[in-house]
């Protein structure tokens, strides 16, 4: 978030000052604010979009005649295969033109993407993050505990003064540098914590352990995983503050923030939600509406959500549509010889590997991980070398790796395909 800040800080202030009025937008304004940036979007897909100028010419659909978001289910979905195995296609002829940053994510699925972000959808989220953060009761400034993979090369977290952010190297979660963190944010006292559920909540485990407290923030906001009952519950017991819960794609297709009153809202100014029910499974599909470098349009993101029987107007006053549950990334966590834990954090190490379809980490024992991958045919020796590399970074050197290419992923008792399965114990909360 800093560092995108700093490269494009004008463009986040200008948006920002729009997220801070659209907030409160009348339905119909809503509305008709998606149709403009949806026929904007589409049209030009049509035009400077490879993949889309091709569909778009073979399924008969005119561009000029689209009329937005009634007109969305004329188009096809895009599933996650496609963006892997045609990712050149979907690039604009003009990308240049809008900014491009390359991005890569493996989401809840392990499936490693590779995309392209432009300057606007960039501003746009972080715009947008800032004024979910700010439902939460923070302000842009003040002290922050930031519980992420930050890669530190000599130290297991730094306090940023620029940005007044104490950050903690989630990579390196175990108890002695979760006991000397603890006593940096006593020190310090940060108003607001941010992180992975899974690791905020283990920093607190240690802290009970060791029978000391940490200094309570004004709030928590958790993203990354899903954010159960059970473990809000627990957050909320240990840090004795309330807990929110953040959604959202590093592909930038669809977002979903808690307000100040609990309730989950999709934030339907920063892209275009649609949940397509089959077979009862309500499974989120989204488009960004400021994505011209790559437009991902009605974007499968795998995620499933659950709504309420009656949408109603929430009693923050905002008329974003309200969201009952999330169900995204649901993993049971590793536990390292060196001591260490390490949850969700863990699918980026397989962002790289080219011709892996999809991936699973499976533990069998404390010093020995199963990887389950399915290929395609550009999978080779080079890729299991780039996987070795990006598990060893995370993982160490002292945990054994057994790679398996398999037809298909191994099921957790629950019926799902997690990409960390722990048969030691370490079970998903």
């Amino acid at each position: 978030m800093e560092k995108s800040i700093f490269q494009i800080p004008f463009k986040v202030l200008k948006r920002y000052r729009f997220y801070r009025r659209s907030q409160f937008w009348t339905k119909t304004q809503i509305e008709q604010y998606q149709d403009k940036q949806l026929i904007k979007l589409v049209q030009h897909a049509g035009q400077h979009v490879p993949y889309y100028r091709n569909l778009f010419e073979n399924i008969g659909f005119d561009t000029s005649a689209f009329r937005g978001r009634i007109d969305m289910h004329k188009i096809p979905t895009l599933g996650k295969e496609i963006v892997r195995t045609r990712q050149k296609e979907l690039i604009a002829d003009n990308a240049r033109k809008f900014g491009i940053t390359w991005d890569s994510t493996s989401g809840s699925t392990g499936t490693p993407l590779h995309f392209v972000l432009d300057n606007a959808v960039q501003a746009n989220k972080i715009a947008a993050l800032l004024r979910s953060y700010r439902w939460t009761g923070y302000k842009l400034g003040e002290k922050t505990f930031s519980l992420q993979s930050y890669y530190f090369k000599d130290h297991n977290f730094k306090f940023n003064r620029f940005y007044n952010i104490l950050r903690f190297d989630s990579n390196k979660l175990k108890k002695d540098s979760a006991l000397k963190v603890i006593k940096e944010i006593n020190r310090i006292k940060p108003k607001f914590f941010m992180g992975f559920p899974f690791d905020i909540l283990i920093l607190s485990r240690f802290a009970e352990e060791e029978g000391i407290s940490i200094n309570s923030p004004q709030s928590i906001v958790t993203y990354g995983e899903t954010l159960s009952e059970k473990k809000r519950e627990f957050l909320e017991k240990a840090y004795r503050c309330k807990v929110f819960d953040f959604f959202s794609l590093h592909e930038c297709a669809a977002m979903i923030s808690e307000c100040e009153h609990g309730n989950l809202h999709l934030i339907e100014d920063f892209a275009y939600h649609e949940i397509l029910e089959e077979d009862g499974i309500r499974r989120l599909v989204g488009t960004s509406f400021y994505n011209f470098a790559m437009p991902l349009i009605r974007y499968e993101t795998k995620d499933n959500i659950l709504l309420p029987e009656k949408q109603r107007t929430c009693s923050c006053g905002r008329h974003f549509q309200i969201v009952k549950e999330i169900i995204g990334k649901q993993c049971d966590y590793i536990e390292i010889p060196d001591g260490r834990f390490l949850g969700s954090v863990m699918s980026h190490s397989i962002d790289n590997a080219r011709g892996v379809v999809c991936s699973q980490c499976i533990q069998n024992t404390v010093d020995q991980i199963d990887i389950n991958i399915v290929v395609d045919e550009t999978y080779n020796e080079d890729s299991q070398i780039v996987l070795v590399k990006g598990l060893r970074k995370r993982l160490g050197n002292e945990i054994k790796l057994n790679f398996k290419i398999v037809p298909q992923l191994e099921k957790s008792k629950s019926g799902k395909t997690p990409f960390i399965i722990s048969k030691i114990g370490n079970e998903y909360i």
